[in-house]
């Protein structure tokens, strides 16, 4: 059958970056909580919670160009309460997530958690470098997902991606063009709009 899904979002920010767009220090925690209300024929009841802090510190390691030095931390988790539909699930693994692997390919969980680590730097003018570390892990979540399409796809439930990375400043923001590494040997360039954190 079909669902009819109506999903209130609940979101609380505290965003100490000393910059939005390129934050060189301070810090942002975000939480947000959608709680579905079956409405129609809808019989999901689900409760959604994600929660993400990022941490940024200046530092000094290179000299051959002016601008900010970061190093920059993440970490995410989540879990669903409730209903879980598969396709509400967590998905790990690509450019959003952990890169260097495609698109939802580490795991898809009731739970999940992440860690980035980049170290931010100027080339020159426009142009900026990114050292990236990304870590995922569907906390062993994936058989409490319905029919556990991860396992039936012999999806490894976690991850590591590394790399490099390139940002070029335009009016639209940041462009942000990065090449990982998976720790399962797979490659994957990703693009993206923005910083990924």
């Amino acid at each position: 059958g079909q669902d009819d899904l109506l999903l209130l979002q609940f979101a609380y920010a505290n965003d100490k970056r000393d910059n939005p767009l390129k934050p060189s220090s301070g810090s942002v925690f975000r939480i947000a909580t959608e709680q579905s209300v079956p409405i129609g024929s809808g019989s999901v009841f689900l409760n959604r919670v994600r929660a993400s802090y990022s941490y940024f510190i200046p530092v000094n390691f290179l000299n051959f160009s002016e601008g900010a030095q970061t190093l920059g931390f993440n970490f995410q988790g989540g879990t669903v309460f409730g209903t879980l539909p598969p396709y509400e699930a967590f998905q790990l693994g690509g450019s959003n997530s952990i890169r260097g692997w495609d698109e939802g390919k580490i795991g898809s969980g009731r739970s999940f958690a992440t860690f980035s680590a980049e170290y931010r730097f100027p080339v020159f003018n426009i142009v900026g470098g990114v050292l990236f570390f990304d870590y995922g892990t569907d906390l062993g979540s994936a058989s409490a997902v319905p029919g556990n399409p991860a396992g039936a796809r012999n999806k490894p439930g976690s991850g590591a991606g590394y790399g490099i990375g390139v940002r070029v400043q335009s009016p639209l923001g940041s462009i942000r063009v990065d090449y990982g590494l998976a720790s399962n040997g797979g490659t994957q360039f990703s693009f993206g709009l923005g910083e990924k954190f």
